[in-house]
């Protein structure tokens, strides 16, 4: 059965007063939702929403708990309420282990041309499949997010961005692959700011060893406040477990859950979409 949980816990900033700022983005907030903790393997989402008169700029989600848990999903949407939702499931090794999934949205004041570009692969079998999303011309990229079409818990969502305007999102079969098609959509949130320079993407990538947990952090810089975060860890088994944003960076986490060795090196890469 899947368990859909919708929640505006967890407020990180209090949304600035309108369009007077210079800021091109004023003082974005973070809202959360959390599933409730439990053994079912079925498909878990959380949607965090917006508070009234906000909109999503980006977002970010976690697993917590259960090591054979792989996110699929991590959408935002503009509607009567706007909601980032972030879904998981087991994969076919599953876990007896409680889990969770917790979804996050970075909301800010309507901005100028505010839009989701949503882009899907052609479907097919391949064990990786990407797909790009461009903003419309003369906008900068502020968030992303992707998801897996088809798939049971046998492919982990990763997620990119690339300054000034495209977000990306691929999926990668795990050891054994998947005998299925399946495919992988790519989300990416838009706006005009009032420069091109006023955004910027950070990327920072961890060592390439046989470490089984990366935990690392990527920082916004100095002034600039983050609007979106991104994780890719490529190689078959690994999988990006958190992409958890705060005001000025952004936590990932990525694990392997395939063979652990000398031989099997493997690394990740975040990203933090920051602006003025």
């Amino acid at each position: 059965m899947m368990s859909v949980v919708v929640g505006v816990a967890l407020t990180a900033l209090v949304v600035g007063a309108g369009s007077a700022s210079a800021a091109s983005v004023p003082r974005p907030v973070i809202k959360s939702a959390l599933t409730q903790f439990d053994s079912n393997p079925g498909e878990k989402t959380a949607l965090a929403q917006c508070p009234a008169g906000t909109r999503v700029i980006g977002g970010g989600g976690r697993v917590n708990g259960g090591q054979h848990v792989v996110i699929t999903r991590q959408s935002p949407f503009h509607g009567v309420n706007d909601t980032f939702v972030v879904s998981a499931q087991e994969d076919q090794v599953g876990t007896a282990q409680s889990w969770a999934v917790q979804a996050f949205a970075i909301c800010s004041v309507p901005l100028p041309g505010l839009e989701i570009v949503k882009v899907t692969s052609p479907s097919g079998s391949s064990g990786f499949q990407g797909q790009n999303a461009d903003c419309s011309p003369g906008k900068n990229v502020l968030g992303g997010g992707g998801r897996i079409n088809g798939e049971t818990g046998q492919g982990s969502l990763n997620t990119q961005a690339l300054f000034p305007n495209r977000a990306s999102a691929a999926g990668v079969e795990d050891t054994d692959g998947f005998a299925g098609n399946w495919s992988v959509s790519a989300y990416a949130i838009c706006a005009n700011l009032n420069s091109v320079f006023d955004s910027r993407v950070v990327s920072v990538q961890t060592a390439t060893d046989s470490t089984a947990r990366k935990i690392f952090t990527v920082d916004c810089p100095a002034g600039m406040r983050l609007t979106g975060g991104a994780a890719f860890a490529g190689a078959p088994g690994a999988v990006v477990e958190v992409v958890s944003p705060n005001t000025t960076s952004v936590q990932l986490i990525a694990r392997m859950d395939g063979p652990i060795g000398p031989q099997n090196v493997w690394s990740a890469t975040g990203y933090a979409l920051c602006a003025l």
